[in-house]
């Protein structure tokens, strides 16, 4: 089954989701990325791929904070 990857990362401008190449336009936290990455991903599953969050931490590793398999939706605490 395809599966849609949505990362929040961290660059000059700001946070950002990416996703299949394309790049938001910049947050002002982490948090506020994160909760529109999980509305996206949630978009996805519910047409049918399977979806999941990846956010980058202060140590700069990814960890994955969401997936449309087992996780509810909203989801209840946004990572710090």
């Amino acid at each position: 089954m395809d599966r849609s990857h949505y990362y929040v990362v961290y660059d000059r401008d700001g946070w950002k989701i990416q996703c299949d190449g394309e790049s938001s336009e910049p947050y002002e936290s982490k948090g506020e990325a994160f909760k529109d990455a999980v509305g996206l991903a949630h978009l996805d599953d519910r047409n049918g791929r399977e979806a999941d969050v990846v956010v980058q931490c202060e140590d700069k590793m990814f960890r994955p904070e969401w997936d449309s398999r087992r996780d509810s939706y909203p989801p209840p605490l946004v990572p710090e």
